[in-house]
């Protein structure tokens, strides 16, 4: 099978027939046993990480306030309650140090939903005034905790974490005016979590005591075909097993599947560090692949903690490629694990990605139709280049 029709394959598996797959579903454990299967064919030896991990689920939520209903849609990981009483509106930090809201409905607004809160276990970067917060709040033990979304028109979640032990629901902008101070609330949110496991999936090619490795993250988040976020990583992945499989390699190459990108607390990656980036001289470099392929946009890349002559090579492979440029580092990605474990990493997407945040990616917006098969196709090219044949 031709390269492309492979690529095309692949896309049509994990987004049309698989569909959404967040870390711990059935869907995803769908997807682990897809590539798995994939990278066998392709004569990789394969090895599973398997950890634990929550599987969420949400009915219809309601909230009624003055006898008014208002819109509302349930926090992600949220535990679920059927609460009646008084809202208390909560505007900054200090508000809610001096704020009694034990046994209210507070409603978190202001500067208190101008930004995410960081989850309590992720331990990349949490703010100090973000633990205070929520600290706060499970301390002073309200009913429920209501946040204003961060999106005029989606329900975009201040607090994402299934470690936080209150009942959270999300508003829009639009209906805070019925949220005042001492309003009567009566408020359902209808969640579960259930206790689940997830797996990384890591495959190797080739032989050598040092490794090249490629990663990509294989969930999504709920509703989302995840076509851009991430199935066109896992596509590039795939199809690159696939293209050195008849090949002699200069080292081993790791292709890594990461499942919890787009979960709370990232515990597929953290499994992965504890077992793999103890070591990090054990790899040249690695390269981490997520949301390329955006018609109409170029292939970008970016470097982190890389030295002066892979910086020139990787430059040099690029100029081959009229649709791939050099763009400024950013933060937000796996390959961030490889750069702080002292792994020289490159993160390659697409230069229209940051664009498509608000309206696209975790959405049910992100489907096949955003993607050209031959950006693919042209990545998994790119990165051969990076490949040491003997």
């Amino acid at each position: 099978m031709k390269m492309r029709e492979q690529i095309e394959q692949y896309l049509q598996v994990l987004c049309n027939e698989i569909g959404t797959r967040p870390t711990g579903s059935e869907a995803n454990q769908k997807a682990v046993d897809y590539v798995s299967e994939e990278f066998e064919k392709c004569g990789c030896q394969v090895q599973r990480q398997k950890f634990d991990c929550m599987d969420w689920t949400h009915r219809e939520c309601s909230l009624m306030v003055d006898g008014k209903e208002v819109s509302i849609f349930p926090a992600p990981y949220s535990l679920a309650c059927d609460v009646q009483g008084k809202i208390v509106c909560v505007n900054s930090l200090d508000e809610l140090r001096r704020t009694e809201i034990t046994e209210k409905i507070v409603l978190l607004c202001g500067e208190l939903a101008s930004e995410p809160l960081m989850p309590k276990s992720f331990v990349f970067w949490n703010p100090d005034e973000h633990k205070e917060t929520i600290s706060l709040l499970e301390n002073g033990k309200p009913l429920a905790v209501l946040t204003v979304s961060l999106s005029v028109e989606k329900y975009i979640p201040v607090i994402e974490d299934g470690d936080f032990e209150i009942a959270c629901g999300i508003v829009l902008p639009e209906s805070v005016n019925l949220l005042h101070n001492g309003a009567d609330a009566i408020l359902q949110i209808n969640t579960e979590r259930k206790a689940a496991t997830a797996e990384n999936v890591i495959a190797t090619i080739g032989k050598g005591e040092r490794k090249i490795c490629f990663s990509a993250h294989i969930d999504t988040k709920e509703g989302t075909p995840g076509a851009l976020d991430n199935a066109s990583g896992v596509t590039v992945l795939l199809a690159l097993a696939d293209k050195l499989s008849d090949l002699e390699l200069a080292y081993r190459v790791e292709f890594v599947l990461f499942n919890g990108e787009d979960y709370y607390s990232n515990p597929g990656e953290m499994t992965y560090m504890a077992s793999y980036l103890s070591k990090p001289e054990d790899y040249v470099y690695a390269y981490n692949i997520d949301g390329v392929g955006v018609k109409n946009q170029k292939i970008s890349y970016s470097l982190y903690e890389c030295p002066k002559e892979f910086v020139s090579s990787i430059a040099k492979a690029a100029k081959e490629f009229q649709d791939i440029e050099e763009i400024e580092p950013w933060p937000q990605g796996d390959h961030t694990l490889f750069a702080v474990s002292g792994v020289p990493a490159v993160a390659i997407t697409s230069s229209g990605i940051f664009g498509l945040v608000d309206e696209v990616l975790h959405t049910k917006s992100d489907t096949l139709e955003w993607i050209d098969t031959t950006k693919i196709e042209m990545v998994v090219d790119f990165l051969c280049r990076s490949i040491e044949v003997k």
